[in-house]
């Protein structure tokens, strides 16, 4: 893998293709659109490169947005079952930024539970009707979990930065109010 953030964004390319793919196969049993926010309502923890990209974005919004999600990370850090920082009136404020979880969320996912035994996850929204979902619209999430934590570790090692996730909220905070988040 020549350059990790390379290789972090045609994961990104490929997963929203996927993701695109199955949307074209299945328009009226995913109802992902903009305005819903279900998976949304969580303080996630991310990869600290996810995260800085995630802060990067953030610190793009005008001072006003900026303010609010601050103030929403102060709030999920006190609750954790408050929504993500970067939720406002149910739609992401850094969209562009989401991290792979939120691009993948709302598909039919498999997954490792333990090791070998796999479960596949929907989100309770989508596939309501389709009686069966053609193979190639299920994610294996086991190889884009690998390569997400490749990355991880050569660019924290690389970086000499601790390769564990963190919330977003506790990020948030860390980037924006230094001297008061712990």
């Amino acid at each position: 893998m020549a350059d990790p953030l390379e290789a972090y964004q045609a994961l990104l390319i490929k997963l929203d293709a996927f993701f695109e793919n199955a949307l074209a196969r299945y328009p009226d049993d995913i109802q992902c659109a903009p305005g819903c926010s279900h998976c949304c309502h969580r303080d996630l923890s991310l990869f600290p490169f996810e995260l800085e990209r995630l802060i990067d974005a953030v610190r793009a919004l005008p001072a006003e947005a900026r303010r609010r999600v601050v103030e929403r990370a102060r709030l999920a850090q006190a609750d954790e079952e408050a929504a993500c920082p970067l939720l406002e009136r149910d739609r992401c404020s850094v969209y562009g930024a989401r991290s792979v979880i939120c691009r993948t969320h709302g598909l039919l996912s498999l997954f490792e539970v333990r090791p070998g035994e796999r479960e596949l996850s929907l989100c309770p929204y989508n596939f309501k009707t389709a009686e069966r979902v053609d193979g190639a619209c299920v994610l294996d999430l086991t190889p884009v979990n690998q390569v997400l934590a490749t990355i991880n570790h050569l660019i924290c090692t690389s970086r000499g930065i601790r390769p564990e996730r963190i919330r977003t909220s506790l990020a948030l905070l860390q980037a924006f109010e230094p001297e008061g988040a712990s």
